[in-house]
């Protein structure tokens, strides 16, 4: 397959003339990921297996992922070495989700799409209406993780032995975690909910409790590194590592396992750790570079999947994917996912997801986010979306993640097999 893409593009190459442009027929498929052996995770870390690095041209490090435009159905990005780099990204998806964006007019926001199997980068949109020179977000670990870092904290205590139908009684924690919280107390604690329930309902008392209980502060640095926290994500531009600090003090550590600060998250890094849990545990190599055409029309790089590393093993992956699935399917995002009547609008598709939202004052900013995946049987694409908003708010990140699942998975086919039909 290697040799055939090569050869669609050694012709496009040729036709290069008196246009100066290049016409690539855009590529449908890609080389699997080589199966590789999954061991069962183990309690004390998330195994670290990691892919030989592919160093990126040095051409690369002038992309600028944001800027594109189309030749023949494909989003190509021009470089000032004159060179050509041929982009993995969906045309029909990207403009989907930029014009959502910018119909909603969202002060800050970002929305990453991936293929788990290849790391293939479907959709990448960082968008700003309220600052014009506004950085690219989808590479910014400026927003907080949120509960989306109970994701995280969900793999360790499934790897400790807390398994998701471990139940736990609970009171308050809604919106902040105070000591108390973290103590059992027969008369105030009047709800009960399991491991599941909690991760569907981001419930942070839960969270709390069971990691104060089972999780040790190195044992939540572990699994933050091995999901990419600490680390700059190796991808076709560079990036910024996404920070963590896993408090001593008690009662902290259990606010940052439910996702009360103490960690930062870019939305590329969002549809990683989705795209890992969709990939029964393993981390794709993020890419949006298919090839690379030199200004002389010579094919100078191209680029095959490759997983990054093994975070956890595939059983703690499963049972973190169904445990998502209830995020949409009784949980915070259940109202984003189904109308009125409870009709779904993904009919017939499981959804995995993970939301997060947390606010900050002076100035005001409420963040919300949804990473997932879908189907959750067959994962197609994992996504992360991210949208700040003003006092005002526009629309919530899991509207966008939707959105943009709902075109891949219904609209796409649909329109597919009416440019079949019409042929």
């Amino acid at each position: 397959m290697v040799r055939s893409r090569i050869a669609r593009l050694l012709v496009a190459i040729a036709m290069i003339g008196a246009t100066g442009s290049i016409h690539v027929s855009p590529t449908h498929a890609d080389d699997p990921i080589e199966a590789t052996p999954r061991r069962a995770a183990r309690a004390s870390a998330p195994e670290r297996t990691t892919a030989p690095a592919t160093r990126p041209p040095r051409a690369l490090r002038a992309l600028d992922p944001r800027v594109h435009r189309a030749v023949d159905g494909t989003l190509v990005s021009d470089l000032p070495d004159g060179s050509t780099a041929i982009l993995t990204l969906d045309p029909g998806l990207q403009g989907e989700m930029e014009g959502l964006f910018a119909r909603y007019e969202v002060p800050w926001g970002a929305l990453v799409a991936i293929e788990p199997a290849t790391g293939r980068v479907l959709a990448y949109v960082s968008h700003s209406s309220a600052e014009a020179d506004a950085e690219d977000l989808v590479l910014a670990p400026s927003a907080p993780a949120a509960s989306v870092f109970k994701v995280i904290t969900g793999a360790a205590l499934i790897d400790a032995g807390v398994g998701p139908a471990t139940r736990v009684c609970y009171h308050g924690g809604g919106s902040r975690l105070v000591r108390e919280h973290l103590e059992d107390d027969p008369r105030r604690d009047t709800l009960c909910a399991t491991l599941e329930e909690a991760m569907g309902g981001s419930i942070n008392a839960v969270f709390a409790k069971l990691s104060d209980r089972h999780l040790e502060p190195a044992t939540m640095e572990r699994y933050a590194s091995a999901f990419g926290f600490g680390e700059a994500l190796p991808f076709d531009v560079p990036t910024t590592a996404s920070p963590i600090d896993v408090p001593e003090e008690r009662l902290e550590r259990a606010r940052a396992a439910a996702g009360f600060w103490h960690s930062r998250l870019s939305p590329l890094h969002g549809a990683l750790i989705a795209a890992t849990i969709a990939n029964d545990g393993a981390m794709p190599r993020a890419r949006i570079v298919e090839s690379l055409i030199d200004g002389e029309g010579h094919v100078a790089y191209e680029q095959r999947p490759a997983v990054h590393r093994q975070v956890v093993g595939r059983l703690t992956a499963r049972a973190l994917n169904r445990m998502m699935q209830r995020t949409v399917s009784h949980g915070t995002a259940r109202r984003a996912f189904h109308d009125e009547r409870g009709n779904a609008f993904l009919p017939g598709i499981r959804v995995a997801g993970k939301t997060g939202t947390l606010s900050a004052e002076r100035p005001y900013r409420g963040y919300t986010w949804f990473v997932g995946f879908a189907p959750a049987d067959r994962p197609q694409i994992a996504v992360a979306a991210l949208v700040v908003n003003r006092p005002e708010w526009r629309i919530k990140a899991s509207f966008v993640a939707r959105e943009a699942l709902r075109h891949w998975l219904i609209t796409r086919p649909r329109q597919q097999r009416a440019a079949r039909a019409a042929e």
